[in-house]
């Protein structure tokens, strides 16, 4: 149905008016189950009068429910794609079992039902679960297949927090978006309209006491400097993986793609008025997708201040919270001394914020044959993020949450040293995050480190495994790869591999062979490369008919 006028012009009013928020912010439903029934799903939805848009959902026409987890307990789904293309589903921030984290080489075809149990062992918070299959993540999510995780747990249940969902606490999730002229979305680095919980132009009715907002950057590459009207201060009390020691007050919260907050907000004695979340995009750096930056893609958005959501203010419920609380719980980041090793991950090459150019991680590009990085169970280690590269990344790992550890040798802002999976590092930073592998080995399912830029991620993904050298060997190696260990080495490389290895050889990133040794005849053995330039290599393990490869690292 063809509206009175063209719809990029549509999206563009309603996004940078300012004058009135038309529509009721939608609240996704909570659910609480024994298993959680999962379906992807094609759909339509009307976001703007008359214009119906093509959508993906999870059990919804447009993204999917809030979902309610408990600290301890056993979490069951059943996830059925019911796409026309492959998928999957990944549970963003969450430290589960590899066999069920969902992201590559897991695929779901169309009609496949894929049954999901773990044990949650995550902090209170909000988390995302949307599909993780190479090639589609970006499209798919920006359809609508995603969703809200909120992980409760005793230690947050005892503080006097608002938690009465759609009462006093409301997920947020603020995606940009592009539509063609027929109404229907277009995957692209930048949209000129918003949507809040798939709602464009949305106010939301609060009572006049403390309220949280549960704050996710849902969108594919934009960073959101957030902030209310009138500088109104607001109390950031958790970021993806957890509270943080005590509240944190603010007037501004700059968010890139991925990551998420928790505010508080006090409306006591303030009903019968109205507050605006701003995005003050003229606020952000050159570097960040989402300014004024003439050199990359361009949106009406870009560079300018706009509104996300209107909070109307109504009368006080029951039982209100009317105080901020001075402290929260005890964060205890990973001391830095019980490291094991420290990677240094090196950000380099000129794009755009489409992916365009050659992003590349200590020189490498994403290869599902390679394996970047094997860990050691039980171990912390520190990652260095050192960005060189023409614009901001925010970097992101799976298997749980890490802590920043510093940014340019000074200590996080205090809204960063909660336990976080997404962490921007901007240009020219040095950003050191810790992290313990304690919980689950790969056992055949490597786990990602990406880019969480959805444009960027295709070519900005790399793969670890964490091992159990003293396991068995059919606990350890991966289905037709090599595991080797460890990574980095100074001077020896031990092999496991899956057929009897007859020779090894160890190439350059340019493809010349800088190593030729014999193997053992058998499945296990060492490779001394004590003698090789400091670098990234490639092993090819050779058999009878039969050949594998590995990333390689001498320090």
């Amino acid at each position: 149905m063809q509206n009175q006028y063209t719809l990029p012009v549509a999206c563009f009013l309603l996004a940078v008016s300012t004058a009135h928020a038309q529509n009721p912010l939608a609240i996704p439903p909570a659910l609480d189950m024994d298993t959680f029934n999962l379906v992807l799903n094609e759909s339509t939805h009307e976001f703007y009068p008359g214009v119906v848009t093509e959508t993906y959902g999870i059990s919804s026409p447009f993204l999917g429910a809030t979902l309610i987890l408990h600290k301890g307990d056993t979490a069951r789904f059943r996830v059925t794609n019911q796409l026309s293309e492959i998928s999957g589903m990944h549970w963003n921030g969450m430290e589960v079992p590899p066999e069920f984290d969902g992201s590559p080489p897991l695929v779901l075809q169309p009609g496949e039902v894929w049954d999901v149990k773990y044990k949650v062992i995550d902090k209170a918070s909000v988390y995302v679960y949307h599909p993780h299959t190479m090639g589609l993540i970006g499209q798919q999510v920006n359809k609508g297949a995603a969703g809200l995780i909120i992980v409760q747990d005793d230690e947050e249940a005892q503080l006097p927090l608002p938690r009465t969902y759609g009462v006093d606490d409301f997920p947020v999730a603020v995606q940009d978006k592009k539509f063609s002229s027929a109404g229907q979305f277009i995957f692209a680095p930048y949209g000129d309209s918003i949507l809040v919980n798939g709602t464009p132009h949305p106010y939301l009715e609060c009572p006049a006491q403390v309220v949280r907002l549960r704050i996710a950057n849902a969108s594919t590459a934009r960073y959101y400097p957030f902030g209310f009207e009138g500088n109104i201060p607001f109390h950031v009390i958790a970021s993806e993986g957890g509270l943080l020691s005590a509240p944190v007050t603010m007037t501004r919260l700059m968010l890139s793609s991925g990551e998420r907050a928790e505010i508080l907000v006090d409306l006591t004695g303030l009903e019968g008025d109205s507050l605006m979340l701003m995005s003050y995009g003229s606020e952000l750096p050159m570097t960040a997708p989402g300014s004024n930056n003439i050199l990359w893609e361009t949106s009406p958005l870009n560079g300018i201040d706009f509104p996300i959501l209107r909070i109307r203010v109504g009368p006080q419920t029951s039982d209100p919270i009317t105080t901020i609380p001075t402290t929260l719980v005890d964060v205890q980041p990973y001391p830095e001394a019980t490291a094991a090793r420290t990677r240094i991950k090196e950000i380099t090459g000129t794009g755009m914020v489409s992916g365009i150019g050659n992003f590349r991680l200590n020189g490498l590009a994403w290869d599902m044959n390679v394996i970047n990085d094997t860990i050691m169970l039980g171990d912390t280690e520190i990652w260095t993020y050192i960005n060189h590269s023409n614009m901001a990344h925010p970097m992101t790992m799976h298997a749980g949450s890490f802590y920043v550890l510093d940014r340019n040798g000074e200590e996080p802002p205090e809204w960063e040293r909660g336990p976080k999976s997404v962490v921007n590092v901007d240009v020219d930073d040095t950003v050191r995050v810790i992290m313990r592998f304690a919980e689950y080995t790969t056992d055949g399912w490597p786990l990602m480190y990406h880019c969480h830029n959805l444009m960027h991620i295709s070519q900005m993904m790399w793969q670890f495994i964490i091992v159990d050298p003293t396991a068995s060997t059919a606990e350890t190696v991966m289905e037709d790869r090599p595991l080797v260990y460890p990574v980095p080495s100074t001077a020896a490389v031990n092999f496991r591999a899956s057929f009897p290895v007859m020779r090894v050889r160890v190439l350059d990133l340019a493809g010349r062979e800088v190593l030729l040794a014999s193997g053992p005849q058998g499945t296990d053995g060492t490779i001394d490369i004590s003698r090789l330039a400091p670098g990234h290599y490639i092993a090819r393990f050779e058999g009878l008919g039969t050949q594998a490869q590995a990333m390689i690292v001498r320090e």
